[in-house]
C-alpha cells in the first residue's frame, strides 16, 4: 500500500500513552504494511494505528511526538533512538497524503479555469462583439457626422480646408462624375497632404498640389478613384476608427452615438502619417473604364517616366476612346485657385 521497502519488519522503542490521566509506558513499535503495531514489554499488543491517521503534534522537533488523527490524547512518543522510525513514518504520511484528493486547490484551479475564461471573453470576444453591433447601429448620416469630426481633426495637421464657392461647385462636379452612384464630401486641404485620403462617411481629403500643379481634372479624379480602391469600402473604414476606439469609447458611440474627441484625433493622425502606396492593378483599370476617365494622367503623375505605371498607360481603357470632359477649361481653372481665396 503506502509502505516503502527500504522500511519495511522496522521496530523502536518509544513511550505511549493511552490517553490524558493514562501514564506513560515504555513500548515497543513495529512499522508494518499500512500500520503501526504498538506493544508492550510483554509483546502485547496495546494499538494498532492506521498510517493514514497518523498526524504528528510537533513537526521538526524531537522527541518526535504523534497521535492518531482527531485524538490528540492518546500519544507516542519516538526519541532519538528511534529517529529511523521517524523518518520512515515521515516519507509515509507525506507519500499518503500526495494521494490524497485536495478539494481546496481543485476549487482554487477551478476558480482560475473561470476567472481566465472571464478574462478571456473580456479581452477577445466582447470588444469585437461591441465593434459589431456598433458597426451594424450606425446609420449613414452618423457615418457622415465621423467623417465630418475627423476632418476637423485632421486640421491640426492639414489646416482648415479650403474653401470658396465657385472652386467647391467644381469640386462637387468632379466628385459626382468619379462617384456617380454616392454623394461624396471632399475636401482641398493646404498642408500636410500631397495625395488623397478615404475617410469614413464617404468623405475624402485632397492634398491643394492635386489641383494647383497639373493641367487637367483628370490627375485628381486618378486619385479619387485610387483612394477609393485602397480603402476597401465605407465598411473597412469605420471598423478602422472602432478598432482605434477602446471598448469603453465604443460602448460610449454604441449608446450616445457620439464618437469621443480623442478618437478622431487618434485616427486623424495614424491615417495621415500612415504610408501609402499607389494602386497600380487592373481593379483599378476597370474604376476608371466605368466612369469614363483616362487613366494615363493618373499614372504619369505618379511616375512621371511611365516606366512604374506602365500596365495603366498601356491598358487606359480611354486610349482609343473621346470621353465628355470631367469639367470645363473655366471650371478648372476656378478649381485650381480654391486655396488662395
Amino acid at each position: 500500500m503506502t509502505a516503502l521497502a527500504e522500511f519495511e519488519k522496522i521496530e523502536a522503542v518509544g513511550i505511549w500513552r493511552a490517553d490524558a490521566e493514562a501514564q506513560r509506558r515504555d513500548v515497543i513499535v513495529t512499522l508494518g504494511d499500512a500500520s503501526l503495531t504498538i506493544f508492550d514489554t510483554k509483546d502485547r499488543v496495546l494499538a494498532h494505528w492506521s498510517i493514514p491517521a497518523i498526524a504528528r503534534e510537533n513537526p521538526g522537533l524531537m522527541p518526535a511526538i504523534y497521535h492518531p488523527d482527531g485524538d490528540p490524547d492518546e500519544t507516542l512518543e519516538l526519541g532519538e533512538e528511534s529517529d529511523v522510525m521517524v523518518e520512515a513514518i515521515e516519507k509515509l504520511r507525506k507519500a499518503v497524503a500526495r494521494r490524497r484528493p485536495h478539494p481546496g486547490r481543485l476549487r482554487v484551479t477551478s476558480a482560475a479555469v473561470i476567472t481566465a475564461g472571464i478574462v478571456a471573453l473580456g479581452v477577445f470576444w466582447l470588444p469585437n462583439a461591441v465593434r459589431t453591433q456598433t458597426l451594424t447601429a450606425l446609420p449613414d448620416i452618423k457615418q457622415r457626422q465621423i467623417g465630418a469630426q475627423i476632418v476637423q481633426a485632421a486640421e491640426r495637421f492639414t489646416s482648415a480646408a479650403c474653401s470658396a464657392p465657385s472652386p467647391e461647385l467644381s469640386l462637387r462636379k468632379i466628385s459626382r462624375r468619379v462617384f456617380p452612384r454616392s454623394t461624396p464630401s471632399v475636401f482641398v486641404v493646404p498642408d500636410g497632404l500631397t495625395d488623397v485620403v478615404a475617410l469614413p462617411g464617404n468623405t475624402y481629403l485632397v492634398g491643394r498640389a492635386l489641383v494647383e500643379d497639373y493641367e487637367t481634372p483628370e490627375v485628381l479624379a486618378g486619385y479619387l478613384l485610387a483612394a477609393s480602391a485602397a480603402s476597401g469600402g465605407q465598411d473597412t473604414l469605420i471598423k478602422a476608427v472602432l478598432k482605434e476606439a477602446g471598448l469603453l469609447e465604443n460602448l460610449k458611440l454604441l449608446t450616445t452615438g457620439d464618437l469621443p474627441q480623442a478618437v478622431a484625433d487618434r485616427f486623424a493622425e495614424a491615417t495621415l502619417s500612415a504610408t501609402r502606396t499607389p494602386v497600380i492593378d487592373a481593379a483599378l483599370l476597370r474604376r476608371f473604364e466605368a466612369v469614363e476617365v483616362s487613366s494615363r494622367p493618373y499614372a504619369l503623375a505618379i511616375d512621371v517616366t511611365g516606366e512604374a505605371t506602365l500596365s495603366l498607360i498601356e491598358a487606359d481603357p480611354m486610349s482609343a476612346q473621346n470621353p465628355p470632359a470631367i469639367l470645363t477649361d473655366g471650371e478648372w481653372v476656378a478649381l485650381q485657385g480654391i486655396c488662395e481665396s
